[in-house]
């Protein structure tokens, strides 16, 4: 049975939204009230715009019941944004998806949020729970109920079906428009910061660009707003100068343990204290969140509030750290990438890892080929497998945890290629967390050797015990100064400097993955949906990055 969203609950669901497909698609069933069949029909043509009283309203016509539905003006923008940038044709469908795969998009969005607030009302909500927040929400605020059942699509309310009236659209651009601007406002905390910090996000390049963007994305949400790094050296602040934010973090924020003289704990991740009220000439609460990705912290986002405990606080801090931390993780690898030296450690692997557990009772080996971090902190790695056959190997990964999903690219008899979803709790998620370029894993007979460079100047005892600790059979092999082979200049740089992380990593999966083979070994569908992305923006990257590279190596520089 449906049962309805509050406010409160449908906000803990878009904070949780990682990718901005899963943040559009929860907007358009919370706050346009769409079913999941209707999403995946919808494409960019039936959208449109009236103007009444001098203001433009957008509206969507909804396939089958062809019914006018109401898209608040922040959900219009953010659909047109992600058309654009996807490259969708104006019949394609937008979400090139089943409607199954929308209800456990949104599922699956709806369980992290459940996992965020330590609650479980949300684990199990799905698409309806949005849609009957929709009416929840406008019935409660006093909308027409002729408005919610026509813009909502509903066949009726109750015994009052009879009687309605369908109302024009004037009237339902009025009426939605006044409880957009209730719902969009103070009345859902936080909903227009975590929009900024999404879009402020998106393509920075180095760590001070990260934190930059970060507290110019919520200095609008907070008096004062600054990060540190993992050292707890202040990075960046907005609202409040150096000095101050420096002393804060030296005591106040140290009282509440996510600080100390090492640097930040690793176990941490939200307290608030009171504001020394003499230093910042006011009362109010200084609240500290980890900046973290998967168990690496990067540093501590603070934010000052002054009016006690504030409505959703910390569901926003902790889900804004861990997408701070992604990123910062993100340009971390990408510094790598452009430094001619770097630290190469190897280790010895026993433990914790599916192809060490499965090379072990199959008697197989694997040796990866390409590794490709996703956005939710997976690990898409391209392997190949020998010694054992496809079925067996398929069948062991269906009872590993550690495995998300695994695809047969390739069987070329004695040797397979695959596609493996894993887990980033893993020994090479934990290396690739912490900053390292995996240059080989090969595994046999329950051994293996991983093999991966770091920049020079990493912390070389840290990295090997935040993988030895995690991992009782890991071990340090071998440590030496490396220096990356030459390269095309032009083409390495262009790689390197030109693609965004997001390019560069669907370049690597396709490469990987086969598709510029013939016949091809992945389709963009099955690479997109191994990296959680739809089918029209991996074809966005992929021809960006294409194009980046045709272009360095086809320019004539004279």
């Amino acid at each position: 049975m449906s049962r309805a969203l509050t406010v409160a609950e449908y906000e803990r669901v878009a904070r949780a939204a990682r990718t901005y497909r899963e943040a559009l698609v929860v907007a358009l069933c919370g706050r346009v009230g769409l079913r999941s069949g209707e999403l995946a029909d919808v494409k960019p043509s039936h959208l449109t715009e009236r103007s009444f009283d001098g203001r433009t309203h957008a509206f969507l016509r909804v396939p089958n019941d062809g019914r006018r539905a109401y898209v608040p003006a922040d959900v219009s923008r953010e659909f047109e944004r992600y058309v654009n940038a996807n490259s969708v044709g104006a019949d394609e469908c937008v979400f090139d998806v089943t409607p199954r795969r929308l209800q456990m998009l949104v599922s699956e969005v709806a369980t992290r949020a459940a996992d965020d607030a330590d609650g479980d009302r949300l684990a199990d909500a799905a698409a309806r729970d949005l849609r009957g927040g929709f009416a929840r929400r406008h019935l409660d605020d006093g909308v027409d109920p002729r408005v919610v059942r026509a813009t909502g699509g509903w066949a009726g309310l109750d015994s009052l079906e009879p009687y309605i009236e369908q109302p024009t659209d004037r009237e339902i651009a009025a009426a939605m428009t006044d409880d957009e601007q209730t719902v969009a406002g103070d009345a859902v905390p936080f909903a227009g910061a975590s929009r900024r910090l999404g879009a402020a996000l998106d393509d920075v390049s180095t760590r001070d660009a990260v934190d930059r963007a970060a507290c110019e994305a919520l200095a609008p949400a907070f008096p004062a707003v600054w990060t540190c790094d993992e050292h707890g050296d202040l990075q960046e602040c907005a609202g409040v100068d150096a000095e101050t934010a420096s002393a804060t973090l030296r005591e106040s924020v140290r009282e509440t343990g996510l600080l100390d003289r090492h640097g930040v704990d690793e176990r941490g991740a939200f307290a608030e204290r009171a504001l020394d009220a003499e230093r910042w000439g006011r009362d109010g609460t200084v609240a500290a969140s980890a900046i973290r990705s998967n168990g690496t912290p990067h540093g501590l986002l603070c934010a000052v509030t002054e009016n006690g405990e504030t409505e959703g606080l910390r569901e926003f801090l902790v889900d804004a750290g861990r997408r701070i931390g992604w990123t910062t993780a993100a340009v971390k690898r990408k510094r790598l990438l452009v430094a001619d030296t770097g630290v190469e450690l190897s280790f010895g692997v026993t433990d914790g890892s599916f192809f060490v557990t499965a090379s072990r009772e199959l008697d197989c080996a694997f040796d990866l080929e390409g590794l490709v971090p996703v956005e939710d902190g997976d690990l898409l790695c391209f392997v190949i497998a020998s010694g054992a056959s496809v079925e067996d190997i398929l069948a062991h990964a269906d009872g590993d945890d550690r495995v998300r999903d695994v695809r047969l690219i390739r069987d070329h008899g004695d040797r397979a290629h695959l596609e493996c979803i894993v887990s980033a709790d893993t020994p090479t998620g934990v290396v690739v967390d912490r900053g390292g370029a995996v240059e080989a894993l090969s595994i046999a007979d329950g051994d293996g050797d991983l093999t991966a460079v770091f920049p020079k100047a990493v912390d070389v005892r840290g990295v090997v015990e935040a993988v030895t600790d995690r991992f009782g059979g890991v071990e340090l092999r071998a440590k030496r100064e490396t220096e990356r082979r030459p390269q095309t200049t032009d083409l390495r740089q262009t790689i390197q400097e030109d693609l965004t992380e997001k390019q560069r990593a669907t370049l690597r999966a396709a490469y990987f993955g086969g598709y510029f083979e013939w016949p091809r070994g992945s389709t963009a569908e099955e690479l997109a949906d191994a990296m959680d992305v739809s089918a029209p923006t991996l074809h966005n990257h992929l021809r960006k990055a294409q194009q980046k590279l045709l272009t360095a190596a086809f320019t004539d520089d004279a």
